[in-house]
């Protein structure tokens, strides 16, 4: 039998303790890894899906979703989630209560986001989508509010955050 501490992966003590307390003990052989982001990152959730496990992600934003979309054998859960939904999307191991969006970007909106997330200026943006630094600037706005940011530090913030 594997430890809750080898299935469960949180610096959040009462997050570890509530899945210790409800999580079905089948859960508990190896076979996946349960990630809470908030306190661990996104980097941790892409470490972790290199080991080719099942990882259930608890996440808190649609930056998180969009960061870590492209992961294979990830199911992405809303920390909001009731405390029911969680345990069956758990104990039946299967995705049907994935994440839910929030937000629905456009395709050139998501475009512009993946190139904020490599790291790239707004000049280097319009170079690889082939547009102009306007068409950036206004892809760049459109995303601001649709994520429902201030401004752009607070995007590039939560762009980030690792």
């Amino acid at each position: 039998m594997i430890s809750l501490s080898q299935v469960v992966i949180s610096n959040d003590c009462f997050f570890t303790l509530a899945l210790k307390t409800l999580m079905p003990s089948k859960l508990l052989n190896g076979a996946c890894l349960i990630v809470d982001v908030k306190s661990m990152g996104r980097t941790r959730v892409e470490q972790c899906a290199a080991h080719n496990k099942k990882i259930f992600a608890f996440i808190c934003s649609d930056f998180d979703y969009y960061a870590l979309c492209h992961l294979d054998n990830v199911v992405f859960i809303d920390r909001k989630s009731d405390i029911n939904e969680v345990l069956l999307c758990l104990s039946t191991n299967h995705s049907h209560l994935n994440y839910r969006l929030k937000v629905k970007l456009s395709k050139n909106e998501g475009y512009v986001l993946s190139c904020l997330q490599e790291g790239l200026d707004t000049r280097e943006i319009g170079e690889r989508l082939g547009v102009d630094i306007k068409s950036v600037y206004a892809s760049r706005l459109r995303l601001m509010n649709k994520m429902q940011v201030g401004n752009r530090i607070d995007l590039y913030q939560n762009i980030v955050r690792q």
